[in-house]
Order: structure tokens, then sequence, then C-alpha cells
């Protein structure tokens, strides 16, 4: 039986962060929560759009790393800091999801919660989890 895998380090300014990218097993891809933070300052980046995009490319990333495409994705967990941000949030959201992964976006195939939270710093607006499924041939 195949075991887990995990996916390396999350590294922002030279430092290890305290969490990882996420893991892969049992045909699934589990990602950690996509922090829209600089790899060079760790601060985020400014406003919801671009902390949005920031956040989705790393899910995308990530999940090419597992050997996962974001039509893989079978579920993912936004969190916002204020529900007055939710319309940028799900314009920024659609419109890179239209560029990205347009099949996604139009089948809404995957399930998806929406959390008000507090997150890690100030200044960050959103984090994103993702889960994704590549099959139980895809174990390895």
């Amino acid at each position: 039986m195949a075991e887990k895998r995990g996916l390396g380090k999350v590294v922002h300014a030279g430092r290890e962060m305290v969490w990882g990218k996420g893991a892969v097993a049992g045909g699934f891809v589990f990602l950690s929560g996509a922090e829209a933070r600089t790899d060079d300052t760790d601060e985020p980046v400014e406003g919801i759009a671009a902390q949005t995009e920031l956040a989705l490319e790393r899910i995308k990333s990530r999940l090419a790393e597992a050997g996962a495409r974001l039509d893989d994705v079978v579920k993912f967990v936004w969190y916002l800091t204020d529900r007055a941000l939710e319309t940028e949030f799900y314009a920024a959201r659609d419109g890179w999801l239209a560029r990205n992964a347009p099949r996604l976006l139009a089948e809404r195939s995957y399930a998806s919660t929406l959390l008000i939270v507090g997150l890690a710093k100030p200044d960050m607006l959103v984090e994103i989890d993702c889960t994704a499924y590549l099959g139980v041939d895809s174990r390895g």
C-alpha cells in the first residue's frame, strides 16, 4: 500500500514556515491554506483582488507539484477576513478561474465553503484551502 507523501516546506523571506505545502494520500491532494504573502518579504500583497490571484496561483503551482491540475479540484474553502470583501473576492476568483480553469468554473464541479475569519497577519484578507482528486491509480 502506498504511503502518503508531503509536498515540502513553505519558505518566505528565507525562513521556513511552520506548515508545509500539503500532502498526497489515498488518491487525493490536500493543500494547506494558500496565502497571498510574498516569498521575498513574507508580507501580504495589496488588496483583495491581488491576494486572491496570488493565493490561486500558489494553489495551481502546488497542485502541479503533486501531479494534479485545477480541473482535479473537488473542494475549496475560502477564508475572508471581512464580509464586505465578498463581492470583490468573487469577481477576482471567477476572473482568475475563467483564465486558468474555465471548465471548473463553468461546471462548478467542486464543493466549497466561505468562512469569515481572522487570519495569521493583520493585512491578510484571504486564504484558500484546496483538495483535489488524483484517482486511485495515482498513488505513489
